[in-house]
C-alpha cells in the first residue's frame, strides 16, 4: 500500500529527530524540571525542544492534550511557541501550576523561614541522635520494618559494618557520615511513638495490584505507609503552611511538601521515587521529613531562579487547562500547528490511580472540592486498568474506543498538513499489537503514518537501528500526519480496505491472461467489498475506489491496468521482489548521503531504505536485513562506491581508474539517466528524441527516430539505471509496445546487464541490448573522460 507520505518528506522527519537526539544527554532543563516535582516517565525537553523549535513557524501554536509531567509545555516555551496544554488529573494540575506560575521568591522565601523558625527545630529534635558524644541527627535511618529489627536489620549495599544511620552531619571526631543504631536512638524512637497523630490521613486507597495497591498486605491504607515520626513531622510542617494566608507563594510550599511524601513513607533501601505503594517488609529505611521538606525547598527555588525567563513567558504564551482533552477542545474553535504528548498509558501507568498519594493529602489539607478522585477524572482518563471499581476501563477494546475518540478530535483541531509527534512506550512483543492498532485508528481519523525513531539509546548508532528494526525499543518517537478530506484512508465498518483492495487489483493484473481494463479493475473491487460488507456503494465510494486503484497502478491511455515497478507492494510481493527493487536504488541513496555529510553509518543507508518503503512496522526490511545472502549484497555494493576511514563510509577514491571529475553514470537517478540517453542517441544519429518518462510511460522511457537506408525508422527504447541484471519482464513489456503500436525498432539499455532469461527474451521478441558495457563504449567514443560506471571491472 503506497503511503501517503513522500519519501522524501519521510526522510526529513528521520533526520530531524536524529539531530535532535544529540541533545538527549545534554538535558539540564529536564533534570531541573524532574526536582521542581516527581512525575513518571517524563520526557527528554532538549529533544522536543529542538524538534518544536525547527519544525513550527513563527506564531503556530502547540498543543499538548495530556500535559503530565510538563515537559513538552516547557519545550515549547523554550522553542518560544504559544502552547497549551490540557490535564486532566486535578493534582498533575496543581503541581504544573506550580512549576509555571509566577510568585514572590522574597515572598516565597520569608514564607519558608517562618515555616522552620516554628517547626524545624522540633521536628530535627524527632532525629536526634549523638555520634562520639556529638549532637546529630538522622538523616536516613535503615531497618526492617516488619519485625521492628533497629539494631541488626538485614544486611544491604547502604549498612556498611552494620552503620545503618546515616548522618546529617559528619561527625567533627571520626569524621564518619554514618553510626549505628543504638539504646539511645530506640530511645527516642519509642518517644515519637507517643505523638498525637491522630490529623493523619487514614483514607482508603482504590486498589490496584499493578502498583502494589492491594487490601491484602495493607498497602490500601494511607497511613500504613508512614512511621509515626514522620507522620507528626508532615503534620506540622502542614500545620505551619495551612496556617499561611492565601497566597502563590503558599500554594508553592504546599506543592513542596506533597512532593517530600513518596521518601517520607517508609521505603524500600536505595528506593527512588518510582514504587509508591509497595509494603517493605525488610530493607525499609525511613527518612528526616524536614531534611526532605528543605532538600525539595531548595531545588524548587532554584528552579524557579534557573527558569525566570521562561516562566516570565508562559505567562504570556502558555494556556493550562484543567480539563478532560476532549471536554475542552470540542468546545474550542482554536487549531493547532503541532500536537506533541507523552501517549497516554502505552508505559502501563495508570496515572489517576497511581497519585492517590499525593491527592489524598491535598484533598485532606487543603481542598475536598478541588482534589476529590471525581467520577469526572475516572470516566475519561484513557487508560487501562485492573482495578476492581473501574470495571469498564479493563478491556484492552475499551482502550482502543477511548484512541478512536482521541485521534477523531485530534484531526479537527489539527491544520492540515500537520504532525503529531507522540512519545510511546511499548516494551513487551505482546505491545506490538497495541501499536499496530494505534497506527490503524490513527489511518482510520484521517492521519498518515510517517516514521518512529526510539530515542532510548544513547549510542546514535543504535538509535539508527532502532528505526528499521522490526523491534520496538522501551521508547519511541512516533510521528503522524494529518491528511486532507480527499487523502484520508477508505475505512469501512472500522476496517482499512486499501491494502484488500491492492492485493485484488495485484493478483487480478499479475494472474490474469488478458489485459485487465481500469473499468474492470473498479468493477471487480466494488463486486467483491458489496457482497462482504453488504453494502450498496454511492458514487464517493466508487470514486474513492478508482483513486486507490490510479494512486498504486499504472494507467495505460487511461485504460489498461499495469503493475509499477516504482510501487513496493509490501502488501503482496515477496521479499526477493522488495529486495531487488531496493537493490536497485541503493546507488541512488549513497550517493545522496555522500553529498549530504561527506560520509554516512550503514545505519544511514538502512534508515533511508526504510523512507522509501514507508511502512509502519518495517517487517519486510528487517527481514532483508536479516537474510545473510541479502545483506552481504548490500555491503557488496556499499564497498563498490565507497571505502572506510574511522569506522565512517566516505567515497572511494579511484586513483589512475577514472578521469577526474568524471560522473558514475550508476549513481544517476532514473531521470537523469534518461536524459544521458538522450544526449547519447543524438549524438548516434538518431533525430526526433523525446523523453517519454512518468508512470505511465507503458514500459517506454525514449522515442527516437533514425534514418536507415534512406527510410525512417522509429525506435522504442526502456532505460534502466539498474544495479541488478534486467530479466525477461522489461523485454516482454518493450516488445508488446512495440507490436501494439507498430514501432520498427526496439532497444532495452541498462547500466547492468542481462539475465539469462533476459538475453532469451531479447533474442526471440528482436529487442536489441545495451549493457552496462556496451553504453560506456559508446559514451567514452563520445563524451570522452566525462563518465564512468563504478559497477564495471575495469
Amino acid at each position: 500500500m503506497k503511503n501517503r507520505i513522500e519519501s522524501s518528506e519521510i526522510e526529513k522527519v528521520n533526520d530531524l529527530i536524529m539531530n535532535a537526539l544529540e541533545y538527549k544527554d545534554n538535558d539540564k532543563h529536564l533534570n531541573s524540571l524532574k526536582n521542581s516535582f516527581y512525575f513518571k516517565g517524563r520526557k527528554s525537553i532538549g529533544i522536543s525542544s529542538f524538534i518544536i523549535k525547527n519544525l513550527l513557524s513563527e506564531n503556530e501554536r502547540v498543543l499538548d492534550p495530556f500535559a503530565g509531567g510538563g515537559s513538552f509545555l516547557l519545550s515549547a516555551l523554550i522553542a518560544d511557541k504559544d502552547v497549551t496544554g490540557i490535564e486532566l488529573d486535578n493534582y498533575t494540575f496543581f503541581a504544573l501550576r506550580m512549576v509555571f506560575e509566577q510568585c514572590d521568591l522574597k515572598k516565597l522565601n520569608s514564607l519558608f523561614k517562618r515555616i522552620e523558625n516554628k517547626c524545624k527545630n522540633e521536628i530535627l529534635d524527632l532525629y536526634k541522635t549523638e555520634c562520639c558524644n556529638n549532637k546529630n541527627y538522622i538523616k536516613k535511618f535503615l531497618f526492617d520494618p516488619s519485625t521492628k529489627e533497629y539494631f541488626n536489620p538485614t544486611p544491604n549495599r547502604e549498612i556498611k559494618d552494620g552503620m545503618n544511620i546515616h548522618l546529617l552531619y559528619k561527625c567533627p571526631s571520626c569524621l564518619n557520615s554514618r553510626k549505628k543504631f543504638d539504646e539511645s536512638d530506640y530511645i527516642k524512637l519509642v518517644e515519637t511513638e507517643n505523638k498525637d497523630t491522630s490529623a493523619f490521613p487514614n483514607d482508603k486507597l482504590m486498589e490496584n495490584s499493578r502498583i502494589n495497591i492491594t487490601a491484602s498486605t495493607g498497602a490500601d491504607i494511607y497511613n500504613k505507609f508512614f512511621t509515626k515520626r514522620s507522620q507528626y513531622s508532615l503534620l506540622k510542617i502542614q500545620e505551619n503552611i495551612s496556617s499561611l494566608d492565601d497566597c502563590i507563594e503558599k500554594d508553592m510550599l504546599q506543592h513542596i511538601l506533597v512532593n517530600t511524601l513518596p521518601l517520607a513513607k517508609i521505603a524500600m533501601y536505595g528506593s527512588s521515587t518510582d514504587i509508591l505503594y509497595h509494603v517493605v517488609l525488610d530493607n525499609g529505611q525511613e527518612m528526616n521529613v524536614w531534611h526532605l521538606f528543605n532538600d525539595k525547598y531548595e531545588k524548587f527555588l532554584k528552579f524557579k531562579k534557573e527558569n525566570i525567563e521562561l516562566i516570565s513567558k508562559a505567562e504570556k504564551k502558555l494556556e493550562l487547562i484543567n480539563d478532560d482533552y476532549n471536554n475542552y477542545l470540542k468546545n474550542e474553535k482554536i487549531k493547532y500547528d503541532l500536537i506533541y504528548t507523552d501517549f497516554p498509558y502505552t508505559d502501563q501507568v495508570p496515572y489517576l490511580e497511581r497519585n492517590q498519594l499525593y491527592r489524598i493529602w491535598l484533598y485532606n489539607f487543603v481542598s475536598k472540592t478541588d482534589f476529590s478522585f471525581s467520577e469526572f477524572m475516572l470516566e475519561n482518563e484513557i487508560v487501562q486498568t485492573n482495578a476492581t471499581k473501574r470495571k469498564e476501563k479493563s478491556s484492552i477494546e475499551s482502550y482502543y474506543k477511548d484512541l478512536d475518540k482521541m485521534f477523531k478530535q485530534f484531526y479537527d483541531v489539527l491544520n492540515e498538513d500537520k504532525y503529531i509527534f507522540i512519545t510511546i512506550k511499548l516494551g513487551k512483543n505482546k505491545y506490538i499489537q497495541t501499536y499496530s492498532e494505534i497506527i490503524n485508528l490513527a489511518r482510520k481519523n484521517g492521519f498518515e503514518y510517517v516514521t518512529r525513531v526510539g530515542i532510548e539509546h544513547t549510542n546514535p548508532t543504535l538509535r539508527k537501528q532502532s528505526a528499521y528494526a522490526n523491534t520496538l525499543q522501551k521508547e519511541q518517537v512516533v510521528v503522524f500526519k494529518k491528511l486532507s478530506s480527499e487523502d484520508r484512508y477508505f475505512y469501512i465498518k472500522n476496517i482499512n480496505v486499501e491494502p484488500e483492495i491492492i492485493t485484488k487489483i495485484y493478483n487480478l493484473v499479475r494472474d490474469s491472461n488478458h489485459v485487465v481494463t481500469f473499468t474492470e479493475g473498479v468493477s471487480h473491487i466494488s463486486t467483491y467489498l458489496r457482497n462482504k460488507f453488504h453494502l450498496i456503494f454511492n458514487e464517493y465510494d466508487i470514486e474513492r475506489i478508482k483513486k486507490i486503484i490510479t494512486n498504486n497502478f499504472i494507467l495505460e491511455d487511461n485504460q489498461r491496468l499495469k503493475l509499477d515497478n516504482n510501487i513496493y507492494y509490501t502488501e503482496v510481493e515477496d521479499e526477493q521482489t522488495i529486495f531487488i527493487k531496493l537493490y536497485d536504488v541503493i546507488p541512488i541513496c549513497i550517493r545522496e548521503l555522500l553529498e549530504n555529510k561527506g560520509y554516512f553509518e550503514i545505519e544511514d543507508l538502512y534508515l533511508k531504505l526504510t523512507s522509501l518503503l514507508c511502512e509502519s512496522d518495517h517487517s519486510v526490511l528487517s527481514k532483508i536485513l536479516n537474510d545473510g545472502n541479502h545483506s552481504k549484497e548490500i555491503q557488496e555494493l556499499v564497498n563498490s562506491y565507497c571505502e572506510i576511514s574511522n569506522g565512517l563510509y566516505i567515497k572511494k577514491e579511484y586513483k589512475n581508474k577514472f578521469f577526474e571529475g568524471s560522473q558514475d553514470v550508476s549513481q544517476f537517478s532514473g531521470k537523469d539517466f534518461e536524459i544521458l540517453i538522450k544526449n547519447l542517441l543524438e549524438k548516434e544519429g538518431f533525430f526526433n528524441v523525446h523523453i517519454r518518462g512518468g508512470a505511465g510511460d507503458r514500459g517506454v522511457d525514449i522515442i527516437a527516430s533514425k534514418l536507415i537506408n534512406k527510410e525512417v525508422k522509429r525506435y522504442y527504447l526502456q532505460c534502466k539505471r539498474w544495479v541488478a541484471k534486467v530479466g525477461s519482464e522489461p523485454i516482454q513489456r518493450l516488445f508488446a509496445e512495440k507490436s501494439y503500436n507498430k514501432i520498427d525498432y526496439t532497444i532495452c539499455v541498462t547500466t547492468s546487464d542481462f539475465t539469462s532469461e533476459g538475453q532469451i527474451a531479447a533474442k526471440n521478441f528482436d529487442v536489441e541490448m545495451w549493457n552496462g558495457i556496451k553504453v560506456m563504449e559508446l559514451l567514452n567514443k563520445h563524451f570522452p573522460k566525462q563518465y564512468f560506471n563504478a559497477l564495471i571491472p575495469s
